[in-house]
């Protein structure tokens, strides 16, 4: 079972807010991974863990500010994700909810795809008749890239003589039955679950989930199924049904749904412990490897239509932007160095600083920065009256105590 968690950097509440004609400058801001998606992360770990499979993130924007906040999912609880994907690539940029969510499918279409592709691998080889040695062979590498389970082939020693390749090795197995784990195992990559978080900080629209399953639908030819607000979930991989149960207002509903769908989970999900019976099963189904470094796709990577990405796919009209600025910076009397004039652009070791106004926090800037202001003689502590003029703007004399 393939389970891709969508997650989304949103600007870090201390980030100034850059945009260009509506579009958000994410290159140029501090990001943070969206708070509500956690949840996603939590709910595909415990899929994996409960059921087998392995859990892939996706994520769409600049992959050199993405990659940091990728490598973090590695290490959340409990297991962290198996494996990072990252669309990237500068004709998505100023995507709406609608452009994201085309492009966010046919990365989940490729990453299904290359699955499915390493599983007719070695169906090939099977009808060719190979060698059991030449199979295992093959089985090994796909393995090491982490495109088959433990079932096919596994260097886990409680696994050890228990897998397809091993048996096969011994005769335990033939070419009949290895075809039909196969088919078994390329079934269950196709009833993948994608798992996404109720919203984003940065916006209130919860609307990517349903979007991405209407454009999976799309894709694939066929209805993939979406279900929002799920706050309890169980699967049933050899059926190939996900049980969820959600709140509408007052109201719970246990609904079941077809695999491959698209679940958004509420904040009220509690990821609970998976049955013991289960676990030999996950533990088979499950993928033996950790690919740390993330994958990058660019649209031509996807085969997609230039005319569906970014701002030129997306119906929503965004106004002209607003350079909002940076939020309200906590400052204090006696304690805090701030600019005591207005600074203009200058260059320092090649770099341009500035303009900065006055007041402007400055033990937050860069050493060298601070240095060369400080021998400006523009560098003070923030007092009394200087609180006094930035609120009302107007100088004042404070008396001193005696």
């Amino acid at each position: 079972m393939l389970i891709l968690a969508l997650y989304k950097a949103v600007p870090a509440r201390t980030t100034k807010i850059v945009t260009i004609g509506g579009v958000l400058k994410r290159e140029e801001m501090d990001l943070v991974m969206n708070p509500f998606d956690n949840k996603a992360v939590e709910a595909a770990d415990f899929l994996k863990r409960a059921y087998g499979g392995k859990v892939i993130s996706l994520t769409m924007g600049p992959d050199f500010k993405l990659k940091p906040i990728a490598s973090n999912l590695f290490e959340a609880p409990v297991e962290g994700v198996d494996e990072s994907y990252i669309l990237s690539d500068r004709r998505m940029a100023g995507a709406d909810t609608w452009a994201t969510a085309y492009t966010l499918a046919l990365g989940i279409k490729k990453i299904v795809d290359t699955h499915l592709s390493a599983l007719d691998e070695l169906l090939s080889l099977l009808r060719s008749r190979t060698s059991p040695q030449e199979f295992r062979e093959k089985a090994k590498e796909l393995y090491e890239k982490n495109l088959v389970p433990n079932i096919i082939y596994s260097e886990l020693p409680t696994l050890k003589g228990s897998t397809l390749s091993d048996r096969l090795i011994k005769g335990e197995s033939d070419f009949e039955e290895a075809a039909r784990v196969i088919q078994k195992v390329k079934e269950e990559s196709e009833r993948f679950i994608v798992v996404a978080g109720i919203k984003t900080s940065d916006g209130e629209t919860g609307s990517t989930g349903p979007q991405v399953a209407e454009a999976l639908s799309g894709i694939y030819g066929r209805f993939i199924p979406s279900v929002t607000y799920v706050r309890e979930l169980e699967a049933d991989p050899e059926s190939g049904y996900l049980y969820v149960v959600r709140r509408i207002g007052d109201l719970l509903q246990k609904l079941r749904l077809p695999l491959p769908c698209v679940i958004t989970i509420s904040t009220e999900y509690r990821p609970v412990p998976p049955q013991l019976k289960a676990r030999k099963r996950a533990r088979l189904f499950s993928y033996g490897k950790k690919i740390t470094e993330s994958i990058v796709y660019n649209a031509d990577a996807l085969n997609a239509d230039p005319r569906n990405l970014g701002f030129a796919g997306s119906p929503t009209i965004v106004g002209p932007g607003i350079d909002i600025g940076a939020p309200p910076v906590q400052k204090f009397v006696g304690k805090t160095l701030v600019l005591s004039t207005r600074v203009e652009e200058f260059e320092l070791n090649g770099k341009k600083y500035g303009p900065f106004e006055k007041f402007t926090k400055a033990d937050t800037l860069p050493p060298e920065v601070l240095d060369h202001l400080r021998e400006k003689g523009v560098v003070k502590l923030f007092s009394l009256e200087d609180l006094v003029e930035e609120l009302f703007g107007v100088r004042v004399h404070v008396a001193a105590k005696h």
